[in-house]
């Protein structure tokens, strides 16, 4: 029983569709609202994405920060598609931020890697894991799980 409620779970998660597949395509643009919960603070994202060619997206973040510290940031992200024949397309990105705080300025940059499941032609769930490095010794570098949701236009 255990493995038909699998199967159907996946069925209903990963659905596929042989008429429309959302278009990562070269001219395709994209919105991302994006936030991360942790240690009682909210940091909100939000990027502005261009793809320059099928599945290769340049894009330019911005994110804020509740922590009475961090005030924002502003950033750019280079990320790779990878098209597997269904409306969930995982990716690999390249991060850099310089993030502006009270005490000083810095920069973190590093690899992540997401999700980004399409629930209609032009509007996804995404999940990424990042882990950013710091020119600040003093800063921490850790995992760090976003969600969010993009539209293509």
């Amino acid at each position: 029983m255990k493995k038909i409620l699998a199967a159907m779970a996946i069925m209903l998660i990963m659905p596929v569709s042989s008429h429309a597949f959302p278009l990562l395509q070269e001219g395709a643009q994209q919105f991302q609202f994006s936030f991360d919960y942790k240690d009682s603070n909210w940091d909100l994202e939000f990027m502005y994405g261009h793809f320059v060619t099928d599945e290769l997206l340049l894009g330019a973040l911005f994110t804020s920060t509740d922590n009475g510290e961090k005030k924002w940031s502003v950033g750019l992200t280079m990320e790779h598609h990878f098209h597997l024949g269904t409306m969930t397309f995982p990716y690999l990105s390249a991060i850099m931020l310089y993030e502006d705080y009270e005490t000083n300025d810095h920069v973190r940059f590093g690899p992540a890697a997401g999700l980004n499941h399409f629930l209609t032609d032009y509007l996804s769930i995404d999940l990424k894991a990042r882990f950013l490095f710091s020119s600040n010794r003093n800063r921490s570098e850790d995992l760090e799980l976003i969600g969010g949701l993009r539209v293509l236009f």
